[in-house]
């Protein structure tokens, strides 16, 4: 397997894009990302139906979501760190990701099963076992999806990951049409099958890579995080976090804000998510030569800050329709930028690490979203507006990430 991109520190300059002949296991890790949508897409219909089943109280769903979402926090940024230090053996990169990919799975397809149980018996381990299936997935995520970086220089990152960006929001756009059949299959085939499609896709990856040709020597252990460094890292958690949580506001308040005849709240999500995955591709191409997406991320930030405020002065079905499209287009020119910057601002052999810091902080976000949710639902207004500002706040974050990493380069 070739090592990781050569250490370098990321700027605007134009520098090399995406490696001949790499799209394979590109397509394959858009793949695995798509499968772990669905697993969450599945996870969250099924969510309160599961603890009613067991006997337990609808409410404790925010709570476990919230316990999942913090500790989901700290476990991305740890096992994305220490996929960066495996070297071989048993501690290798795949032990992680076919280990975290095979538990979840199990763990999956057990949930129904226990649910249906006696208690005390079986039901009781349900919440417990939620837990247990939402943290298996934090612990392969990282380590899977950090791989981008071997297929890509930082300058053709923008576009690798607008596969992803794309494979999630097809994902995200077929999610509402789709929720009644899923709800008619039952917890135990839509797990099976999610379970079915996550092992499937994580073994194609581990295919694909292993035809990668060998290193001629074994990568050197990741250096000791310098001062700046460490900070970019928090700063990077930071942006994670902001944008996460500003993604879950729009989401709650947009289809509700925008709904009315002939634009229902699922068309509306439908029409967002669409809006990304037909964007993805063609502002990730846009973004090429520019570590980090350059100014299309910014851009992509500043159309989610200004569709959020404006939002709800827009009148009229078609035009929700249009504007949540192109709020879905800046999610598109903004998360392939961040991920891409999460890849390689802390250091590109460190790409775990940096990777499991984004996701870290959309963990944090969830957490924090539930403790909101717990308190009071916010009003639609209020939510979209709540993005706009957040949405702000990681346009500063990011600058400020950017001029910290240009003022360091690494040699």
């Amino acid at each position: 397997m070739r090592p990781a991109l050569p250490a370098s520190a990321p700027d605007g300059a134009a520098v090399g894009t995406l490696a001949p002949a790499r799209w394979a296991p590109v397509l394959a890790l858009a793949g695995l990302h798509a499968a772990v949508s669905v697993a969450w897409v599945a996870y969250s219909l099924y969510l309160g139906e599961l603890l009613t089943r067991a006997g337990f109280p609808g409410y404790l769903a925010t709570v476990i979501l919230t316990v999942e979402g913090f500790v989901g926090g700290l476990i991305e940024p740890l096992t994305g760190a220490l996929s960066d230090r495996a070297r071989s053996g048993m501690f290798r990169r795949f032990f992680l990701v076919m280990g975290g990919v095979l538990l979840s799975s199990l763990l999956f397809l057990a949930l129904p099963v226990a649910a249906v149980g006696a208690r005390p018996g079986p039901a009781s381990l349900v919440p417990a076992l939620l837990v247990a299936w939402a943290l298996s997935m934090a612990v392969f995520r990282a380590p899977a999806l950090s791989l981008l970086g071997r297929h890509a220089r930082p300058g053709g990152l923008p576009l690798a990951a607008s596969v992803l960006t794309g494979a999630g929001a097809l994902v995200g756009a077929a999610a509402p049409p789709a929720r009644a059949w899923l709800l008619s299959l039952g917890p135990g085939p839509t797990f099976a099958a999610a379970s079915a499609a996550l092992v499937v896709s994580a073994l194609v990856v581990r295919a694909l890579e292993r035809r990668e040709p060998a290193a001629s020597a074994s990568p050197a252990a990741p250096r000791r995080l310098e001062g700046w460094q460490a900070r970019a890292g928090w700063m990077l958690l930071a942006v994670g976090t902001t944008s996460a949580l500003a993604l879950r506001f729009l989401l709650a308040g947009l289809p509700r804000v925008g709904a009315g005849p002939g634009a229902s709240a699922e068309t509306i999500t439908t029409a967002f998510f669409l809006g990304a995955a037909l964007a993805a591709v063609p502002v990730g191409r846009a973004a090429l030569g520019r570590v980090g997406g350059g100014p299309v991320t910014v851009g992509g930030l500043a159309v989610l800050v200004v569709g959020s405020a404006l939002v709800t002065r827009v009148d009229g079905a078609g035009a929700v329709l249009v504007v949540a499209g192109l709020l879905g287009a800046g999610l598109a020119a903004a998360q392939n930028g961040l991920v891409a910057w999460s890849l390689c601002a802390v250091r590109t052999e460190r790409s775990g690490l940096g990777l499991g810091l984004l996701l870290g902080g959309g963990g944090v976000a969830l957490g924090a979203f539930n403790l909101v949710l717990s308190v009071r639902k916010p009003a639609p207004e209020s939510s979209v507006l709540a993005a706009a500002l957040l949405y702000g706040l990681t346009l500063l974050l990011l600058a400020a990430l950017r001029r910290t990493v240009r003022a360091h380069p690494v040699g």
